[in-house]
């Protein structure tokens, strides 16, 4: 009798770890019964899949080389090519000279990229976690926000701005039509208002949907340097808000020397050229914000890139509908107070949406 017990709790023992072993296969609504090959997989030891770490990631004075070497190029090259070439032809006053500069401030936005390149060699960082995943269907309305969100933010800022300054909106863009007219006369060309208006109107169609790319080339050289490099460097160190308002403050001065001759804000205003350059900084840093938001959410820089090229491509398309070109400083080009005012209100919705739901930051520095 003893026997018979024995051997009926040994059966009872049996088939609960049966009926385990089908409740763990069919697990998720997936049935596994028929699969006399998934019992034999879970008994086998499965292969460590080795990670592919950064070097020195979690070493302090590795990263610190790192960016000592980053900034330093990024910095150090555009700076004393723009001292010792670019500000001295864009100050000769020949044609030619000034043409030339401005081709060769082009070519500078590449600087940022050839520097990460140069600090990755030297270093044996190589390309892992560079940010140059393309995981679109992963995050598509982050992506859809970096191609299409600027142009809206931009326009929305232009409205502001008109609604201030009704009187500085000319629809039939006069002073450019003079302008341009008199550029051609030059070349003996002859121009027709009514063709250069429907020419503009078709241009700014086509811009709409296609300005994520059209400045993309430059676009990528700053944003795989300062949001790809610079940006999960300083996250590590400080957390997320300050280093996405460090990396656009960056961003910002960088332009500084180019700033300080007249680009982009002009010189004729009071406290030319120190409010000139903090202009520049904060523009940069509230841009520079929403550059961040969008490379930390997706862990891509392309986002980033499609947005920074919308703004280069859009931001002067509304001075063209002003009677005297808008003002940099206000408007209605988004570098302006006014015309600014979407992006600097997306920009602390980021940061809020980042304190309350912030990125897992991994290989931390303790």
């Amino acid at each position: 009798m003893a026997e018979l017990e024995k051997g009926t709790q040994e059966e009872k023992e049996m088939n609960q770890d049966e009926a385990a072993e089908n409740e763990v296969e069919n697990e998720g609504g997936e049935t596994n019964a028929f699969d006399i090959t998934e019992k034999f997989k879970r008994q086998q030891p499965q292969p460590q899949v080795k990670q592919k770490e950064l070097v020195g990631v979690t070493d302090k004075k590795v990263e610190t080389k790192r960016l000592l070497i980053f900034m330093g190029l990024c910095f150090g090259v555009a700076w004393l090519t723009e001292f010792f070439s670019i500000i001295p032809m864009y100050r000769s006053g020949n044609a030619e000279a000034v043409q030339e500069a401005a081709n060769m401030v082009s070519q500078l936005m590449l600087t940022p990229a050839l520097s990460v390149v140069v600090a990755r060699i030297a270093t044996r960082e190589g390309l892992a976690k560079s940010g140059l995943q393309f995981n679109f269907m992963e995050h598509k309305l982050l992506f859809l926000a970096g191609w299409f969100g600027m142009t809206a933010l931009t326009f929305l800022g232009a409205v502001i701005y008109f609604l201030v300054f009704r009187d500085n909106f000319d629809p039939q863009m006069g002073n450019f039509m003079t302008v341009y007219s008199a550029s051609m006369a030059d070349k003996n060309v002859q121009t027709d208002n009514i063709d250069i208006m429907a020419v503009y109107r078709t241009d700014l169609l086509i811009k709409v949907f296609t300005a994520a790319v059209l400045d993309i080339i430059n676009s990528f050289g700053e944003e795989w340097g300062f949001r790809a490099y610079l940006l999960p460097k300083l996250y590590r160190r400080l957390g997320a808000v300050p280093s996405m308002v460090l990396c656009g403050f960056a961003s910002g001065l960088w332009y500084a020397p180019l700033v300080a001759v007249g680009y982009y804000y002009g010189s004729a205003n009071a406290g030319f050229p120190v409010v000139n350059i903090l202009a520049m900084c904060i523009f940069g840093t509230v841009t520079g914000i929403i550059y961040s938001y969008l490379c930390l959410r997706t862990g891509s820089v392309f986002p980033s890139v499609f947005a920074h090229s919308t703004v280069n491509v859009m931001m002067s398309q509304a001075t063209l509908l002003t009677f005297d070109g808008g003002n940099y400083f206000v408007g209605p080009a988004p570098t302006g107070i006014l015309s600014g005012l979407p992006f600097i209100v997306v920009a602390a919705l980021c940061i809020v949406s980042m304190k309350k739901h912030p990125v897992e930051v991994r290989d931390k520095i303790e």
